[in-house]
């Protein structure tokens, strides 16, 4: 009896379950047609072929410009201040006064060693006579004839004072700032001023790291001010020299170029950005709507044909260059003649199905970076 109730709640037990499991699979099998009726998930996204182009990396240092002509006057010997024909920041010419400090004592005993000079000759021409007629000794007249040399030695040393308290221009340019007043004493080797050249042409020094190329002589780069709007004018330099030797404290090479008429836009001491070019090389340029970046890589999505020839999106990581502009340098990990995905890019995943769209133009803009051979006003 207990074996037959056992046996009635067993079947009841395996009916209910076979009727709930039946039910389960009927419902899955529904779900499976309703999925099977909607189409599979994909994207439409322009497309670009890559293509190989040339391209010249650039990379910029600090440069220095240096006037061609550039001197500090100083004064040899201390003086009172007699005589200031400049005032700061005046153009000044070769040769010109521009300073002179009280010779009044100098000047005093350039007149009694003249006279002295003047006695010392015409006793030498007495002994010059005598000595031929025997009646003074040959110790005589060379006494005679150092004493005329003693004296015109003096009047030089003199001459040569007088001139270390003068101060001229040694060329044409302008003078600095500085200011003096007549009666002003002025120590020996004061910094009196500075002039500056007025040579059209200048220099500029910089320094590029030993990781860099060498830089060759007459080569050019570029060089642009400093702070100024993007409408700054830029200018060709060619280099004209360099150092004999790299910089030990920072492993630096200094190079010198030469800006032709540059004094006009530049001052002496200005800093300003050197633009070189590295070297060239053969590179694959996409749009940048291609690039899809995140904090760990940067990849495109490449559109390759599955077995029903239709186009799935792959990944591949890429190493990134330059951006220029509108357009990406890829340096690694992807080759010419690849079809990548450009506008929608960003809602792709690997392997999903992608309808291309491919553009009316698929040539880029090399976008090279070449150096102007004149002066180039940016607009």
């Amino acid at each position: 009896m207990h074996i037959k109730s056992w046996l009635t709640a067993l079947l009841i037990i395996v009916i209910t379950i076979g009727g709930l499991g039946f039910f389960k699979f009927q419902q899955i099998q529904a779900a499976m047609a309703m999925a099977e009726a909607f189409p599979e998930p994909s994207a439409a996204v322009k497309t670009h072929i890559t293509q190989s182009r040339e391209y010249v990396p650039s990379y910029q240092v600090n440069g220095q410009i240096v006037a061609k002509q550039i001197v500090q006057l100083q004064n040899e010997l201390p003086g009172i201040i007699y005589q200031v024909n400049y005032a700061g920041g005046d153009k000044v010419n070769q040769g010109d006064l521009l300073l002179s400090l009280n010779t009044s004592e100098e000047q005093a005993q350039l007149a009694s060693a003249k006279a002295t000079l003047k006695l010392r000759k015409s006793n030498f021409a007495r002994m010059a006579t005598l000595v031929k007629q025997n009646k003074v000794s040959q110790q005589e007249f060379d006494l005679a004839e150092a004493e005329m040399d003693i004296a015109k030695s003096n009047i030089e040393n003199l001459q040569s004072i007088i001139a270390k308290k003068q101060i001229f221009a040694p060329f044409t340019g302008v003078v600095g700032l500085d200011t003096y007043q007549v009666g002003q004493f002025l120590p020996s080797n004061s910094a009196i001023t500075t002039i500056v050249g007025d040579d059209a042409n200048i220099w500029v020094d910089f320094q590029v790291p030993q990781t860099k190329r060498r830089l060759n002589l007459n080569e050019t780069v570029v060089v642009t001010a400093i702070g100024k709007s993007s409408q700054t004018q830029r200018f060709a330099a060619k280099i004209v020299g360099q150092n004999a030797q790299m910089q030990a404290s920072s492993r630096h090479m200094i190079y010198r170029a030469e800006i032709n008429d540059g004094a006009t836009h530049f001052r002496h001491n200005e800093l300003v950005k050197i633009t070189i070019n590295a070297q060239a090389q053969q590179v694959v340029v996409v749009p940048n709507s291609a690039v899809v970046r995140n904090q760990l890589e940067s990849f495109v999505y490449q559109l390759v044909q599955d077995d029903n020839k239709a186009y799935r999106a792959q990944k591949l990581v890429v190493s990134l260059g330059e951006r220029l502009g509108d357009e990406q340098v890829i340096l690694a990990g992807l080759e010419v003649g690849t079809l990548v995905a450009t506008e929608g890019s960003f809602k792709l995943r690997p392997g999903l199905l992608v309808y291309p769209e491919m553009t009316d133009d698929n040539s880029l803009s090399a976008a090279l970076i070449k150096m102007p051979r004149n002066t180039v006003e940016l607009n």
